[in-house]
């Protein structure tokens, strides 16, 4: 199967949490970047974001990504698409308003890929561990399981989808349905590309995107416990560092033989008390002093990474402490975390 080890990549969710991260690693291998942005403040922000992205990343602007063609004109040229957009949104009116644009925005950009993509050799796309499990422990940790790529949350897949259905349930639809979308466009079509989509869990570790006033995903989301605290060691769910998610985005142009895979990208459970227990020890004051302990003493569920070291024997995920502790750095830098 083709790799991509050089040439010109076009990055959709650029912008975004592990996006950036994905054009900084790109850079960091020799490519050249096109990213996919919303507006041309985006686009600059990308193109002037380190001193090593001068020349290399320059932008195009898709403001519909849900929009028939929108994609066309951005891949001609390109030698690979990393496709990391899709709406990450808990509060709509009806659920098609999510699940709609990530299924079209993934279908899309694979036909645009098809029709005028020539020089296109691998697509990789990201999608979530939540296409493979839900990700709903319920705070607590069941029967031994250990979930892989060969599953897919069939919940996701064909829950029937009201204006009352939860948000959890809507994200999950929108995930599984556009991955499962893309694997049956490839089928379908044959393109002269092939595809690899990444299932990162829960994203933590420093930002590098333009984040303004709301850091938004998990780092968002953490932050927000903060003051109050979830603190009986209630287990949310698996995790990974948002660095090792995008350097697998990138490793996974560069193999000659992962073409046609789905990877994991995973590092194990976490509970809220985990983390604050990590912040505590570091000389943060935040919630979680007086249950210090009380997180995951055992892991009986859990999301495999086995295939990560089936394609990359050498990769290392970060540690728990490495990527929380990163995050908190950043956050204190940022005027979010005292």
């Amino acid at each position: 199967m083709p790799s991509v080890t050089s040439g010109t990549v076009l990055v959709t969710g650029a912008s975004g949490y592990i996006g950036t991260w994905i054009v900084k690693y790109l850079v960091e291998h020799g490519f050249s970047v096109v990213v996919a942005v919303r507006n041309d403040q985006q686009g600059e922000f990308l193109e002037t974001r380190f001193p090593e992205f001068k020349g290399k990343v320059t932008h195009v602007n898709i403001t519909d990504i849900s929009k028939e063609g929108a994609y066309d004109e951005a891949v001609k040229g390109v030698d690979a698409i990393i496709h990391s957009a899709s709406p990450v949104v808990f509060s709509w009116e009806d659920p098609s308003e999510v699940v709609g644009p990530a299924v079209a925005g993934a279908t899309g950009i694979l036909k645009s890929a098809h029709e005028f993509g020539t020089k296109v050799k691998r697509v990789v796309l990201t999608s979530s561990a939540v296409a493979i499990h839900n990700c709903d422990y319920d705070g607590e940790q069941k029967e031994e399981r250990s979930w892989d790529e060969t599953e897919w949350n069939d919940t996701g897949l064909n829950a029937p989808l009201t204006k009352t259905s939860s948000p959890w349930l809507v994200y999950n639809a929108a995930k599984v349905r556009a991955e499962k979308a893309s694997w049956d466009f490839v089928k379908e079509a044959k393109p002269a590309f092939d595809l690899v989509t990444i299932l990162p869990s829960f994203n933590y570790g420093p930002y590098i995107h333009n984040v303004g006033k709301s850091l938004g995903s998990t780092p968002g989301m953490f932050l927000s416990t903060l003051p109050v605290g979830e603190t009986s060691g209630k287990l949310i769910g698996d995790w990974v560092d948002v660095r090792d998610s995008a350097t697998l985005h990138v490793l996974a142009l560069e193999s000659e033989t992962i073409g046609g895979e789905r990877l994991l990208s995973t590092n194990g459970l976490f509970a809220w008390q985990d983390l604050y227990d990590v912040l505590n020890a570091s000389g943060y004051d935040v919630a979680g002093k007086d249950t210090k302990g009380a997180g995951l003493k055992k892991q009986n569920t859990i999301m495999s990474n086995a295939k990560t070291f089936k394609y990359f024997p050498t990769f290392k995920y970060r540690t728990l402490e490495e990527s929380v502790g990163d995050m908190a750095a950043e956050m204190k830098k940022s005027g979010f975390l005292a």
